[in-house]
């Protein structure tokens, strides 16, 4: 999605979670609803224009999301498909224009976004979940530091206020029975099919995929980094 027109940065800055006047020419965000609820990740690179990537289909709820507020600020959208690629280095993802041989074809790409907690937003997750239960890195997306934008107090709240007792664990492949388990054990979020595999993601306590009877072992845990 590209945003022309007059007042393109001031409009991005109420609507994005990074802070724009400190972000380099291309860098990643979130665009979240007034309930702080994540419409998409985005990848951003700025010009004179704002180029916004973002995966097929999510695009269409964002572009009816921003074109609620963009008439005030005298600027277009424009959907338009280009062509890029995936890098991850060093535990960090980019994506970059253009092409190139790489690695990280489709599948493998949102196998490794998933068992990071950088999930690209697909259409059926869009505006369902919150920056903690989707286990976004906030150093990574979010500036607490600049004016108002949309979400901002419950983002807020969510970072100085819950500690969290209970943290996005990831499953691969899991019986019926152990769905069932950690289902009343948690709370399930989300379920993606990449190849052959499902990846399953559930809001838990600590050592809640232990059980007397079984270990159902994570694949992903942001417990193990607490």
């Amino acid at each position: 999605m590209e945003i022309s027109g007059e007042r393109v940065s001031d409009f991005l800055q109420g609507q994005i979670t990074s802070d724009i006047t400190q972000s380099p020419i291309k860098f990643k965000t979130l665009f979240c609803d007034e309930k702080g609820y994540v419409i998409t990740n985005a990848y951003v690179i700025l010009n004179d224009s704002a180029l916004i990537m973002v995966k097929k289909g999510v695009h269409r709820i964002l572009e009816e999301n921003l074109k609620k507020f963009i008439k005030f600020y005298r600027c277009s959208i424009e959907v338009k498909d280009v062509e890029s690629y995936g890098e991850f280095s060093n535990g960090k993802f980019f994506v970059h224009l253009g092409s190139k041989k790489t690695d990280n074809k489709d599948d493998e790409w949102d196998r490794l976004k998933i068992v990071n907690f950088d999930i690209d937003i697909y259409e059926s997750i869009s505006n369902k979940f919150r920056v903690n239960e989707l286990g976004y890195n906030l150093e990574d997306y979010v500036s607490f530091d600049k004016g108002c934008y949309r979400g901002q107090e419950i983002i807020a709240r969510i970072n100085y206020l819950s500690k969290g007792s209970i943290k996005p664990v990831i499953f691969k492949d899991i019986s019926n029975k152990n769905f069932k388990y950690l289902e009343k054990e948690g709370k399930f979020l989300f379920s993606a099919k990449i190849k052959e595999s499902i990846f399953y993601q559930f809001m838990l306590r600590e050592g809640a995929e232990i059980t007397k009877e079984n270990t159902i072992k994570p694949i992903a845990s942001l417990w193990e980094f607490s």
